[in-house]
Parts: C-alpha cells; structure tokens; sequence
C-alpha cells in the first residue's frame, strides 16, 4: 500500500514521525507531503496514495478538512485516517463523512487494523515506551527539506507531563479519563531506553542542520527515575551527540531537584523554558495551578540562573475573566519582577475541545473569537472579548519579549498596546520577537540562523 502522512505547519510532527515509523514496520511505502506548500492536493494525488494519514494539531484540523475534501473529490475511495491530541480529545470526528478511522491512543497496534479495510474508532492502549517504534526521520527530511533544515528538533524521553493544567488536551487528568491510571503511570511518565532516544538523537545529527533539541512539557526533572535517569542520559549524549538542550519546566520541578543534578544537567542543557503562565492566584488557580506563585517561581528562577542557565518565561493571557487585559499587564509585570531582563514569551490563551477550561467556556455560555486561528503567533486569543481588549491582548502578545527583556515601565506598556499596527508592522513585531528569543539564546550563531529560518517558515501573524 502507498500512505501519504501529510504534515501541517513550522514545526516537526511528532506524532506523524512515529505513524511513519510504524507503517515501515509493516513495509509499507510512505511519503510525507507538507501542507504549507502551494498545489498540494495536485501532488498527493499524482503520487497515487490508498491511504491519507492526518495528525493536525487543533490549530490545523479544519485546513486538514479542505484538503481532504479536495482530495476525496479526486479519489472518492481514498481512505483518511486521524490520530494525535486532536483525534484523542475529540473521537466525534469520527461521524465527519469524509474522515473513515479515528485512532485513539498510541499508533503502535492500529496499523494493522486500518490496513485491513476497517472503518471507525481504534482505541489502542498504551504498553511501555520500550514498545514504540522508530522516527520515519530519514523519510520525513527527505520529503520535507524544509524541516530537516530547521535549526530546531524536538524530542522526548517521555510522552507524558504529570501536570493538570486546564487549558492542556495532555492533561494527567485526560490521559487518566482515557486510559486508565496504570497506562498513564507506565506508558507516559516512564522513561524510553537511553539508547533509543540516543539513536533518535544520532539520526537527527545525520540527517539534517540541527543547533538545538527541545524536549516539551515538563519532561526533564519529572518521572520516577529521574535522578537515575538523567545521569546516564548526560554522559551519553555528551559524549555522542554534543547537541544543545532547550528544556521546559514548572518552577515546582525546579525546586525539587537537587544541586548535583543540576550540575550534572548545565553540561548539555542551556536554556530552561519555566511556565509562569499567570500571576495572579485566582488565574493560576484557574489553570489548575494553584499549586504555584509567584514567590516560587522568582526562587526558580534564581536557582536555574546560580547554575548558569538562561531562562525564558512564558505566560499566557487572555482567561476567560472580567479583566483579561488586567490580568494580562500583572502577568508582565510579575514576569518583569522574576526575571528582569530574561527571555520572555508570552501566548494567547487557545481554548482546546476537551480541555477543562474549553467545558467551562461551554458552561459559561462564552463564544469562541472566529479570528482565533490556533496560531500563537497570531497572538488573537481564542476567547471571543470585545474588539479593544482582543487587541490589546494582541499586542501585549507581540511586544512581551521587549517589555520584559528592556523592562519597559507600566505606563509605555498601555500606552503601546492602544496603538493599531498595519498587517506589515504586525509581522515585523511576530518576527522581532523570534529574532530576539533566538539570538538570546544561541548568541551570534542565532542571528545567522534566523535569516536562515525566515526561508523556511510560513508565519501566520
């Protein structure tokens, strides 16, 4: 059989790279198509595929739909099969008419099912990560130079994050819901073997032009093993990959750690991205994240930067409150008093199907901004505010990373986000703000890399 994997956005598909690996498995011939690029559909099509695999983040499910559709009016017996976040919190997409298979759960132990001609839901469940199967990368650059060209890859050493927060759709919570406490415990808290994400790494380093890995969610100082775990991880991969680590945390994972851990890690890892997320007690408690303040996050914060490790704050704006724009400017300021000077990057709330923030929008009765494309770096929230504060959100999204990094003093911060930027200001303020979080991090290698990242993205602003 031929399956084509098609891919959306600027970023690597994760879960799309593990659907390749699996399909390989069972020797099938696969090619990677990328949505971002103009005639598509014309291209799929000529390649003559039995099968369309989709696994869109929620940003990019409803362009998935145009392009299956155009394809389905080419090739009515084509078949579509969906997975990843989207696919697992909303299993409804099934009843779509042109959507044939929704996988719920892990690829490994589906494929088999789907190329036997069924029709409807999979629900897999989850093994161990020693069970998951290889990264298509070879064939994912091959089709996709852009991406084997990023200067940025991603990867995990595990595929879950222990925390609930509401706005999540990987939420502990969810998974729990999903699979069961023991899956989520043994499947997605649990290590892959050190080999395994070494080979992953060695493939990356092989393949394509990589300055940094990122591993998402907070992947780092979580897990059972962790102070076992990573020792071994830094020894190897210091010694054969060299690359350096972009890595996330919550500042309760921070203060947990011990010293020698935190020692042993600044050899490889040189950024920590820490979610504040919100300041204000009652939104962190909205996030489900009451667990958290601002004296915690401001401890560590100096502990990681005592160890020689910059850090990018991130917070998100734009709840579901009376005040949002408010709330917005105490979040800036908070992050302003944590870490003056520090990388900062701040989102737009995205509310998720499935997520314990997008069933209280629903009981609240609060609409959806139709211009809310899912995109971040748009900065337009998904929350449906009035005209004013949804441009004020927007902007206070823009101009974060030079409020925090310049310290800008509270009243410029509402003076300059009163002000109406054109579609080309816009832009130039979504691509300032990368520049700076790049060159802040990777120095003057940064600035040769983001003109050289320019070429490869397209940035909805």
């Amino acid at each position: 059989m031929k399956i084509a994997l098609i891919h959306f956005g600027n970023e690597e598909n994760y879960g799309l790279l593990f659907a390749g690996g699996e399909l390989l498995l069972f020797n099938q011939e696969i090619h990677f198509f990328d949505a971002e690029e103009s005639g598509i559909t014309s291209k799929i099509i000529k390649w003559g595929p039995d099968y369309l695999f989709f696994s869109p983040l929620t940003t990019f499910y409803s362009d998935s739909l145009k392009i299956l559709q155009e394809l389905k009016n080419e090739k009515p017996n084509i078949i579509s099969a969906y997975g990843g976040h989207h696919a697992i919190a909303c299993p409804k997409i099934i009843e779509h008419e042109m959507i044939d298979v929704v996988v719920v759960g892990p690829v490994r132990g589906t494929i088999g099912e789907i190329l036997s001609g069924y029709k409807g839901t999979i629900k897999s469940m989850p093994t161990t990560p020693d069970d998951m199967p290889t990264p298509a990368r070879d064939e994912y650059y091959r089709d996709i130079p852009r991406l084997r060209n990023r200067y940025r890859k991603f990867m995990l050493s595990m595929s879950g994050c222990p925390w609930n927060c509401s706005y999540c759709s990987s939420s502990s919570s969810q998974r729990r819901k999903t699979y069961g406490s023991e899956s989520a415990r043994n499947y997605f808290l649990s290590r892959r073997p050190i080999k395994t994400v070494i080979d992953e790494a060695k493939d990356i380093v092989r393949l394509g032009k990589t300055a940094e890995i990122e591993w998402v969610d907070d992947d780092i100082f979580t897990g059972a093993d962790y102070e076992l775990w990573l020792p071994e991880f830094v020894d190897v991969w210091e010694k054969e990959i060299g690359l350096p680590m972009y890595v996330s945390s919550a500042s309760a994972s921070v203060l947990k750690v011990s010293d020698k851990l935190l020692s042993t890690l600044k050899r490889i890892v040189y950024v920590v991205g820490m979610g504040v997320q919100a300041i204000r007690p009652e939104s962190l408690k909205l996030f489900n994240r009451g667990w958290d303040n601002e004296k915690k996050m401001k401890a560590a914060y100096d502990r990681l930067v005592s160890f020689g490790f910059l850090v990018n704050l991130q917070g998100i704006v734009g709840l579901p409150i009376d005040d949002p724009v408010e709330d917005a400017i105490e979040t800036l300021k908070g992050i302003q008093r944590i870490g003056p000077g520090s990388i900062c990057s701040v989102y737009p709330l995205m509310v998720y199907p499935g997520t314990e923030l997008s069933k209280l929008c629903e009981k609240n009765n609060l609409s959806l901004n139709p211009y809310s494309s899912g995109d971040t770096n748009t900065g337009i929230p998904s929350i449906n505010f009035p005209p004013q504060e949804v441009k004020r959100l927007k902007n206070i999204c823009k101009l974060s990373t030079f409020f925090v990094k310049y310290n800008i003093d509270e009243r410029w911060i509402r003076a300059l986000i009163d002000i109406d930027y054109d579609d080309r200001t816009s832009r130039a303020l979504s691509m300032g703000k990368y520049y700076e979080c790049i060159v802040d991090r990777l120095g003057a290698k940064g600035e040769e890399i983001f003109y050289e990242v320019q070429k490869g993205m397209n940035l909805r602003y």
